[in-house]
């Protein structure tokens, strides 16, 4: 072949190559993120493009992406799972009778139920075409992420958050998770419906996140909240929830407080309210708080040679042991419990020290009961540890002494004072605090060896805790008289065999309520007659709605509005459960289930 026709034949294989170039780029489809005619020049136009491109959420066939309309249930889930790679579910176990596999949105959002990203409502529907919220969307990308949102410091992480005043209760720790965890920078409008850029939103920082390192704290405390087990329970869903690793220093409580002092801890949790004031008021706490309480109890060998079973007054008790020369076994270790027998001692005027029955262990807890066992001895223990020891095995002494008045048992927590020593870790110990006393955390200790001992170990007593535990009644002579939970003793309690609550996922169960007119009664006897009365409630939201005679008490129609306490709070319903109230009262409680702290009575 000569040259020229050589280079003949390479200019002709060249421009077939750009002939062929030029056609297939020309015949290509262009991409759907490219054909959105409505983000040009939006901020987040680049993000939409992004995830459109990776197919988590999609265009309409007009090429438009409308940012500003509303998402459907439905299509939130669908979008996470696509996030998530999540494999469709054809098959489900269960459907929801408004969902059926037939639906588009089904597989995937049966998938995401799967994973226990989201469940549906009480009555067997799911809602699918129903607008989320921002703050049902928070929830949900919580639980797809896998945050630990019962661990949050909610008070901490949402303060002077935009938007958090707006927050339902319900939504609270997982607004929290969001923020922390930088899914969202604020949470403003959270029950207005999300729209399809807020959606887009949130993608850069589900498919970049990374969690945060881990920092470390150190807890100084009583060895009855290590020994029983709370710790245990409770510290790895605190660290889970705030990237911490905590490292746990139990011995008594006198000992704790002297870490404090010499700043060797970053936050205390103990009982002996005494030394924590003092401990206040020397200036080494930034502050205490009230956290929940048990009780101390006696127990002793089942021969019981001192007669103090079932007494109720510790003071007759020790000194009925003392007479006895039955041999008691003292902690002797400056703990909590340690001060409380030797406050019972000092009121019952016996000095013990130097007693041939009295021995002074210098142990915990624990170590003391298993000591009281093998010498078949008497000892004032809490119930918390005693509970885990003898259900464990460990021991076989009985409880011969409890329900005495001054047996009470309350904990508090103290952060360091980061004025007297710079170095500790007072962001951690305030967030560990607002754990421990925010409704989440008291709600984990009050579940507390429920199941296993089948009671309570310690009882919640944070200062958020009593306050949804209680509701003001103010009288037409504007006398405010406050109800308490613990009231409930001093009236009938009705069961609700259904109590439905609207917008949260639960399956029903049973409640205990009281009726309205039984506490008006109890509170004012008079108020019975006055059947002209109507009471204003308000809610914690400040809403309210008022209520007539016949809407408390109707003996014709049945109508009864009962108090009913919740999780977080105290609530209205009727005897035919809280959709009925819904009806009866109209938009009061629609959307929302209403926290009451407020009734006012007028004749």
């Amino acid at each position: 072949m000569n040259r020229g026709l050589s280079r003949l034949l390479v200019r002709r294989v060249l421009a077939t190559a750009l002939i062929l170039a030029f056609l297939s780029m020309a015949s290509a489809p262009p991409a759907r993120a490219a054909s959105l005619s409505d983000i040009a020049g939006r901020p987040d136009q680049a993000i939409i493009e992004r995830i459109v491109a990776k197919g988590f959420m999609k265009g309409y066939p007009d090429g438009t992406f409308r940012p500003n309309a509303p998402v459907t249930r439905a299509e939130f889930i669908v979008a996470l799972a696509r996030s998530a790679g999540l494999d469709p579910v054809q098959s489900p176990a269960k459907t929801f009778k408004d969902l059926p596999t037939s639906n588009w949105a089904a597989p995937l959002v049966y998938a995401a139920i799967a994973k226990g990203w989201v469940t549906g409502y009480p009555d067997g529907t799911f809602h699918p075409t129903a607008n989320i919220t921002r703050e049902e969307s928070m929830a949900i990308v919580a639980q797809r992420m896998g945050f630990e949102i019962r661990g949050m410091a909610t008070h901490t992480v949402l303060d002077k958050v935009a938007g958090s005043e707006d927050l339902s209760q319900w939504a609270c720790t997982a607004a929290a998770a969001c923020v922390q965890e930088g899914m969202v920078t604020d949470v403003t409008k959270p029950t207005a419906a999300i729209t399809r850029a807020q959606t887009a939103a949130y993608f850069p920082a589900i498919l970049d996140y990374k969690a945060p390192e881990t920092q470390s704290m150190i807890l100084a405390t009583t060895t009855s909240t290590f020994d029983s087990g709370l710790l245990t329970f409770l510290i790895p869903i605190f660290e889970k929830a705030n990237h911490v690793k905590v490292k746990i220093i139990s011995v008594g409580t006198g000992q704790a407080i002297t870490t404090g002092r010499k700043g060797d801890a970053d936050v205390l949790l103990v009982h002996a309210r005494a030394q924590e004031d003092q401990f206040m008021a020397d200036g080494f706490g930034l502050f205490r708080k009230d956290v929940m309480y048990n009780d101390f109890i006696i127990v002793g060998p089942a021969s019981d040679p001192a007669k103090i079973k079932g007494m109720t007054d510790a003071t007759a008790a020790f000194t009925k042991l003392a007479a006895s020369g039955s041999t008691f076994i003292s902690r002797g270790d400056k703990s909590g419990t340690n001060t409380k027998e030797l406050d019972i001692w000092k009121a019952a005027g016996i000095t013990p020290d130097g007693k041939s029955w009295y021995l002074s262990a210098g142990q915990g807890m624990g170590e003391v009961l298993m000591m009281a066992d093998q010498k078949q001895a008497y000892t004032l223990t809490d119930r918390a540890t005693y509970l885990t020891y003898q259900k464990g095995g460990k021991i076989n002494l009985p409880i011969l002494v409890q329900g005495s008045q001054g047996l009470l048992n309350p904990y508090g927590l103290m952060p360091v004072n980061p004025a007297k020593y710079p170095q500790v870790k007072v962001d951690l110990a305030v967030r560990f605090a607002d754990f421990m006393t925010g409704l989440p955390g008291q709600e984990l200790i009050k579940s507390f060896g429920f199941e296993q001992y089948g009671q309570t170990l310690f009882f919640p007593d944070s200062t958020e805790w009593k306050a949804t535990r209680s509701l003001d009644i103010v009288l037409p002579s504007g006398k405010a008289v406050t109800y308490h939970l613990n009231d409930v003793r001093r009236f009938p309690v009705t069961t609700l065999k259904i109590y439905p609550q609207n917008n949260q996922s639960l399956t029903p169960v049973l409640y205990g309520g009281v009726q309205l007119i039984d506490i008006l009664k109890v509170i004012s006897p008079d108020l019975t007659a006055a059947r002209h009365l109507t009471v204003v409630a308000t809610a914690t939201d400040g809403s309210h709605v008022t209520l007539d005679y016949d809407d408390i008490y109707n003996a014709l129609t049945g109508t009864k509005i009962i108090v009913v306490y919740l999780k977080n709070g105290a609530t209205l319903s009727t005897d035919d459960g809280f959709m009925a109230l819904m009806t009866t009262k109209g938009t009061f409680l629609v959307n929302t289930l209403k926290y009451v702290y407020r009734l006012e009575v007028h004749k």
